[in-house]
C-alpha cells in the first residue's frame, strides 16, 4: 500500500539551509582525494575580470528585473560594467530564454552575431505550478492526471472525483467552473508543465511536450495573464511559482512518488513555497552538449535528483533524519545565449558573472532557483572560464 507523506515546511517537514558564504577566495592547492565542486567552482571565480562599458540583455516579459539583480550585483563589484535589460524582441548581444532554447531561437540569434560565436548555457531554474484562484482553498494536492484533465477540459468542476479524492477535508462544492487561461506565446513554464504530464500522466495527456498551450481564453502576455487570474474566480494557468506568488493567488500542491530503499512505493505530497524544495527537484534536469560544447538543459521533472547533476553537499542542504531526497517535481531551466565577439567582451563578461555564485545568489533573490553546483560548473568551458588543475 502506498502511504502519503507531506514536504511542507508549514507542518514541520522543511529542509533547513545552512549559512554559506557566495563569495570565496580560494588558491589552488594539491589535494587528494579529488577537490570537491564547490572547491574547484571557488577557484574559478577569481578568474572573471571586470570590463568597462554597457551591454544590453534581452529578456522576457515575465522576468523583467531579473538580470537587473545581477547587473546590480556586477556594478556593485565592477563600478565601470553596466547592464541593460530590453524586450524580448529587441536585438541584443545577451539574450534570456526561459526554457530549453530550440533551434529558432539560436537561429534568430545567431543572425544578430554576425562577427562572433553563439555561446548557450543554463542559467537558472524556477518551479511551475497550476495556480488558481479559489481563495481560502490553499493547498490543493493536484495529481497530474487531475492537472492534466483541467488542461485538457474533461475536467471542469472542481467536485470532480479526480480533485475531490486527493483532498479529503475541503468543501469543494458550489465554486465557479474550471476555466484554463493561456498565453499566446511559446513559455518554458509550458514546456516543463507538459513535459511532466507526458512522463507521469501519459494516459491522460497525449499531447507531449509543448511550448504553447492552445486554450479558449487567451492573453498576449503573462503578465497580462497573471492579472485576469487574479480577479477571475475559478480560473487556473500554469504558472512559475513566483508568477503565482506576485499575483497573489494560490498555487497546487503535487504528489511525489518514488521507492524506498525496501523497494516499496511510497508519495510525498511537495509544496511549492518550499525553495529548498526547488533545489534539490532541479537536479532532475538532463543535460546535451553540442559539437561546439554549448550546453542545453531539459526540465526538471519528477522531483527525483539525478546524482550526477545534483549534488546534496554542494548544495549546503540539510536534511532532517530519515528525509527523503525528494524535491519539488516541475521545474523550468532558463538559458542565457551569448555572442561572443572578441571585439565586444562585455557580453561574455556579463554571462561569466551570471554563472558566478554572487549572480546566482542575485537571480535567487529575484525568485529564481540557482542551478545545481555540478550544472554550474559545467557551465565554465564554454564560457571559458578555466578551472586550474589540481597538481
Amino acid at each position: 500500500m502506498r502511504e502519503r507523506a507531506m514536504l511542507d515546511p508549514r507542518r514541520g517537514r522543511g529542509i533547513a539551509l545552512s549559512a554559506f558564504a557566495f563569495a570565496v577566495a580560494a588558491t589552488a592547492s594539491a589535494c587528494t582525494p579529488p577537490m570537491p565542486p564547490d572547491v574547484l567552482a571557488a577557484q574559478a571565480e577569481s578568474q572573471i575580470e571586470c570590463q568597462t562599458g554597457s551591454t544590453d540583455v534581452s529578456v522576457p516579459d515575465n522576468l523583467f528585473g531579473a538580470m537587473t539583480f545581477v547587473g546590480d550585483a556586477l556594478t556593485a563589484v565592477c563600478p565601470d560594467q553596466t547592464l541593460m535589460e530590453v524586450g524580448p524582441q529587441e536585438p541584443a548581444k545577451l539574450k534570456v530564454v526561459d526554457g530549453t532554447p530550440s533551434p529558432d531561437d539560436v537561429s534568430d540569434f545567431t543572425a544578430g552575431c554576425p562577427a562572433g560565436d553563439v555561446i548557450y548555457v543554463p542559467l537558472y531554474s524556477y518551479p511551475v505550478t497550476l495556480a488558481y484562484n479559489i481563495f481560502g482553498l490553499e493547498g490543493l494536492v493536484l495529481t497530474p492526471e487531475a492537472v492534466a484533465g483541467i488542461l485538457t477540459g474533461s475536467i471542469t468542476s472542481w467536485e470532480d472525483p479526480a480533485i475531490t479524492d486527493a483532498n479529503e477535508g475541503f468543501d469543494l462544492s458550489g465554486l465557479p467552473a474550471i476555466e484554463v487561461y493561456t498565453v499566446d506565446q511559446d513559455r518554458g513554464s509550458v514546456q516543463a508543465m507538459t513535459t511532466w504530464l507526458s512522463e507521469e500522466a501519459p494516459q491522460s495527456w497525449s499531447d507531449g511536450t509543448l511550448e504553447r498551450l492552445p486554450g479558449n481564453i487567451t492573453f498576449g502576455s503573462s503578465l497580462e495573464m497573471s492579472e485576469e487570474l487574479a480577479f477571475m474566480e475559478g480560473a487556473v494557468a500554469i504558472l512559475p511559482v513566483f508568477e503565482a506568488f506576485n499575483a497573489f493567488v494560490p498555487t497546487a500542491a503535487f504528489p511525489v512518488t518514488y521507492g524506498d530503499e525496501g523497494g516499496a512505493e511510497e508519495e510525498l505530497i511537495a509544496y511549492p513555497d518550499d525553495p529548498q524544495l526547488a533545489k534539490i527537484g532541479s537536479g532532475a534536469m538532463a543535460l546535451s552538449v553540442d559539437d561546439q560544447g554549448n550546453i542545453a538543459a531539459t526540465p526538471a521533472v519528477g522531483g527525483i535528483p539525478d546524482d550526477e547533476i545534483f549534488d546534496l553537499a554542494a548544495s549546503k542542504i540539510i536534511l532532517q533524519e530519515d528525509q527523503p531526497v525528494i524535491g519539488w517535481p516541475v521545474l523550468g531551466t532558463g538559458h542565457l545565449l551569448v555572442c561572443d565577439d572578441p571585439a565586444d567582451p562585455l557580453p561574455l563578461s556579463v554571462a561569466q558573472y551570471a554563472l558566478r555564485l554572487a549572480g546566482q545568489g542575485a537571480l535567487e533573490t529575484y525568485g529564481l532557483t540557482p542551478l545545481p553546483e555540478p550544472v554550474r560548473i559545467e557551465t565554465f568551458e564554454p564560457l571559458k572560464v578555466t578551472v586550474a588543475e589540481e597538481d
